[in-house]
């Protein structure tokens, strides 16, 4: 067990490291980056917590926090408050700084922000006595590609119609196809397309795959055809000239399903 001493007094916001730090071997270095380099998040630091002698919490989350990412760690503090009041404490004030709790493990949270979740934040909470608890921040800013130009639909108008094979998720269940010819349910879709993100490397993730998901052969009025994959699973759109697309809470696939009912 660490037992950090306490040096010096500090309150209000913390702002994590300035300084760089590497981490790895000869095969693979992550550079835990300077505020310079990126945007160090503002965390609110608990009341009257001071400063401890330890350099890191080495557990539940280690550095770095997420790999491909730009990372930082803080300081470690002590504050004179046990365990389960340090923790309830930043659920609460993590959620006024706009993030949301994604996992709460023991002696540990993580939470996250922005529409992909691109903003991370580990807080390692390591419980000394029964009144004396040591915290630390991670954190990680996930880079995002921008979408090329080319991606985008112009307009709904360009669009004749769309093939559409769907596949509900559920083990074995049997594909359906249909076109999609109504101007509005042809321009919900390309509204979903165009609005979706590039999904970082970092987040990609994938359940249980059935074949959930969904093909569009969009077809344009000059001919053109574009095909368009969702793979529900892993909540990925592929459009054609671009990186995969983030389908953020498989909005398209719940558009498709929607429009798969309609079309018995």
């Amino acid at each position: 067990m660490h037992w950090g001493l306490p040096l010096v007094l500090s309150s209000g916001l913390l702002t994590l490291s300035n300084f760089p730090i590497v981490y790895g071997s000869s095969h693979e270095v992550t550079t835990i980056a300077p505020a310079s380099m990126g945007t160090v998040p503002q965390i609110p630091l608990y009341p009257h917590s001071l400063k401890a002698t330890i350099a890191n919490i080495d557990s539940p989350f280690t550095m770095p926090l997420v790999g491909e990412a730009i990372n930082h760690a803080s300081s470690v503090w002590q504050v004179r408050e046990p365990y389960d009041t340090v923790e309830n404490w930043y659920v609460h004030h993590m959620e006024q700084e706009g993030y949301h709790l994604i996992s709460r493990v023991t002696h540990g949270l993580l939470f996250a922000k922005g529409s992909l979740d691109t903003d991370q934040v580990g807080i390692n909470i390591l419980p000394l006595s029964p009144s004396l608890t040591d915290y630390q921040f991670l954190s990680a800013l996930l880079p995002v590609s921008k979408r090329p130009a080319a991606s985008y639909i112009a307009s709904a108008s360009s669009v004749r119609f769309i093939d559409v094979t769907y596949r509900a998720w559920r083990y074995g269940s049997a594909k359906i196809s249909f076109v999609l010819t109504n101007p509005r349910e042809i321009a919900s879709v390309i509204q979903v397309l165009n609005h979706e993100q590039v999904l970082p490397p970092a987040l990609y993730h994938c359940a249980a795959d059935f074949g959930q998901g969904a093909t569009l052969a969009i077809h344009f009025r000059n001919g053109q055809t574009w095909q368009v994959t969702d793979n529900a699973a892993c909540e990925t759109v592929h459009v054609p000239l671009c990186p995969p697309l983030a389908d953020s809470g498989l909005t398209l696939y719940h558009l498709i399903a929607k429009d798969a009912m309609t079309h018995l």
